[in-house]
């Protein structure tokens, strides 16, 4: 199965490797917009906040709270007519309006630091600690800041940039072009009335700065996250560069080799018209916000919102995890894209289009189904018989009709669909007799494995018992061919686990020979020679005890235990294994006794081996769960714990004869543990259950009440 699959595991793998290279390319495209694009964001984000901006810290300074009586000047007010009166107030209005909306930004944006002194009252207001208005020349101070600039208004209102940290020019046409400019009021005759003008602040210079490390919840942080940022192209030659990488990918893979895989072999069963529009629509979802999952990722949003809902200390992981799936989602689909343009090229543009269209399907239908009309056949004995029955139907049904307009039509209509419904009807049973014939044929020669897998319309009852004589047979020969495998598996085991400690018996029995041994080396051996002549006594005694279970010749001695006391018992036996891994037993019970009719030496050598087995392959420092849960019928024992190593087998081979969790067989250990467990189970009665999901390993014990 997994040698099957390999072609689709190399293919989702190459996807995975794509979207783990974009992931890593986050630094580099989060420098180059710092580099590049965000000094851009800042000038027009900034300069156009700023144009108000002056005017708020201009009045703070100042004192006042009057906006419009100290910047707006009204020319030729006498000459308004009151027709225009309203037009007229428009212009106050949003000046004003847009005033206050400023002066209460600057309460809670955290972006944008500003310092503004008054050079004639010598006062000044900031948002920050800095001296900003040293940035100029201090360098320490110009670390903290990634962006900045200085405005000067003299006394007549002229401004000018002093300084900034890009270019000078550059940032004085964002001002500029972001100046407010005198207004006009019109007549209805498109005359202007009057004209307003705005006064720019005077004698003050403002600096504004923002620094490295943006406010997440800042208006700017949002703006630079925002999928219509002028900063995504700096992420396109990343994404466009391994989009270009899958398609090319894609299209050198042997056509043969990736429509084998089952990742893209169901392309062919969906038609185009279904896919396409599909495809569309999750390209562009993930095409348009794929900028913003970047910067959200890169400057703390999404940790931001996951210490929000409180699970920051997996906000690594969960934004690793939610970038990888994006992004395998979204090389996926361009994967897709690169396999159906290499069907085109591979199957020509006609026979892509007569596959993998709806129209060339509906035509391709039109076409049997006039071919079955001038093909019909009126020599057929059914074709007769099934035209005798319409033809008469039709005149009847002629007669009748007489009475209604266009009754004669709607007959002929009619009998042709009666038609084609019996001689269907007709052509079945034919056909399922003939199939029925030839089983029986096949079946009276000797062969069993008679196909009889469709539906056979009236002869269903014979079909279904010629089906239980097939699978009869089919589930003898497979139980048969199991047995001489678990045979064969069995004597390979029994020889693997007996010659191993046998052979080192032997080895070490010559080495003792030797008279130039000393005593060391002598007690050394012996050691050795009583580790394995134990571990040989102990395979014996088990291939025994369960080739005695096989045969029925056990005595059970049934007496009521306390199952519960029993299971923490043989838990303190394996004390001592349990903490060389540093496992932690996590035991749980609905009552503080259960009592139950049970042999106890059995029963106890069934928790002790499933304790031996935990000890064996659990994963060191994790821990194991044990539920003894009394229900009004049964009992439940479930053990559960972590494998160490890969679960590369099924419930059902586990549990066999000499089979280990380990196959390499390097563990100590006969491979009989859980075979003991099941027969020993089974024999009082239980049921024994190996449950595996994923790395939890998971065994259950069930006992039927007596009385339930």
């Amino acid at each position: 199965m997994l040698k099957k699959n390999m072609k689709s595991f190399i293919i989702i793998g190459m996807v995975l490797i794509i979207s783990l290279l974009q992931y890593c390319c986050y630094p580099s495209m989060n420098q180059t917009i710092k580099e590049k694009g965000n000094v851009d964001t800042f000038n027009d984000y900034v300069v156009d906040k700023a144009r108000y901006l002056d005017y708020v810290l201009d009045l703070q300074l100042q004192k006042k709270e009057n906006p419009q009586a100290n910047y707006l000047q009204y020319i030729n007010v006498e000459n308004l007519e009151a027709d225009n009166a309203e037009n007229y107030e428009e212009p106050h209005n949003e000046f004003t309006s847009y005033f206050y909306d400023h002066q209460e930004m600057l309460k809670y944006e955290t972006a944008i630091f500003y310092y503004a002194y008054d050079n004639e009252s010598r006062q000044s207001i900031s948002n920050t600690k800095d001296h900003l208005d040293w940035l100029k020349n201090n360098k320490e101070l110009q670390k903290k800041y990634q962006w900045y600039y200085q405005v000067h208004y003299d006394k007549n209102g002229n401004y000018e940039i002093n300084f900034s940290s890009n270019d000078k020019d550059e940032l004085l046409s964002y001002v500029k072009r972001y100046q407010l400019e005198e207004e006009y009021v019109y007549n209805e005759n498109g005359n202007p009335l009057q004209k307003i003008t705005y006064d720019h602040p005077k004698n003050i210079t403002i600096t504004y700065a923002i620094p490295h490390d943006l406010p997440i919840e800042s208006d700017l942080s949002l703006q630079l996250t925002s999928p219509l940022s002028s900063n995504r192209i700096y992420t396109l030659p990343y994404i466009w560069g391994l989009s270009l990488i899958v398609l090319i990918m894609m299209i050198i893979i042997p056509y043969q080799y990736s429509c084998e895989t089952f990742v893209l072999k169901w392309l062919h069963k969906v038609k185009i018209e279904i896919i396409a529009p599909i495809w569309l629509f999750f390209m562009f979802f993930l095409s348009y916000f794929s900028y913003t999952l970047i910067m959200a990722s890169l400057n703390g949003y999404i940790a931001f919102e996951l210490e929000r809902l409180g699970i920051e200390n997996f906000s690594t992981v969960i934004i690793f995890l939610l970038n990888m799936i994006y992004w395998f989602i979204y090389f996926g689909l361009l994967a897709m894209l690169g396999y159906m343009i290499k069907c085109l090229f591979h199957k020509g543009l006609k026979q892509f289009i007569m596959e993998n269209t709806f129209i060339a399907w509906i035509i391709q239908k039109c076409y049997t189904l006039f071919q079955k009309v001038i093909q019909f056949d009126l020599n057929d004995d059914i074709n007769k018989a099934t035209l005798k029955i319409v033809a008469v139907n039709f005149i009847i049904i002629s007669i009748i009709s007489l009475f209604f307009v266009f009754g004669v039509f709607f007959s002929f209509v009619y009998s042709v669909i009666i038609f084609i419904l019996l001689r269907k009807t007709f052509t079945g049973i034919k056909e399922d007799y003939q199939i029925l014939l030839n089983a029986t044929k096949q079946l009276s020669q000797g062969n069993f494995d008679v196909p009889l897998n469709n539906d056979i319309g009236l002869f269903n009852p014979l079909r279904e018992e010629f089906s239980h004589i097939k699978d009869g047979f089919e589930k003898a020969v497979q139980e048969e061919v199991k047995s001489q495998k678990m045979k064969t598996e069995l004597i390979s085991n029994v020889s693997h686990d007996l010659k191993t400690p046998l052979t080192s018996i032997i080895t070490y029995i010559d080495l003792l020979k030797s008279d130039q041994l000393d005593e060391q080396q002598r007690q050394e051996y012996l050691n050795v020679l009583d580790k394995n002549s134990i571990r040989l006594k102990n395979l014996i005694e088990d291939l025994f005890e369960v080739s005695k279970v096989n045969s029925g010749d056990v005595q059970l001695h049934i007496v009521d235990i306390d199952i519960v006391a029993l299971i923490k018992q043989a838990q303190l036996e394996c004390l001592d294994k349990f903490e060389e891994k540093n496992l932690d037993v996590r035991f749980q019970s609905n009552c503080e006794k259960i009592i139950y009719p049970l042999d106890s030496a059995k029963t106890y050598r069934i928790f002790e081996n499933l304790f031996i087995n935990i000890s064996k392959y659990a994963l060191s420092h994790t821990r194991v769960y044990l539920d003894v849960i009394e229900n009004e019928d049964d009992i439940h024992i479930i053990f559960k714990n972590i494998s160490e190593s890969e679960m590369n087998f099924n419930e059902n081979e586990i549990v066999e004869r000499f089979v280990r969790g380990d196959k390499s067989r390097n563990t100590n250990g006969s491979g009989l543990g859980l075979a003991i467990v099941k027969s020993f189970v089974e024999l009082q009665g239980g049921l024994f259950k190996v449950d595996i999901d994923g790395d939890l390993f998971k065994t259950m014990i069930i006992f039927k009440k007596k009385n339930a």
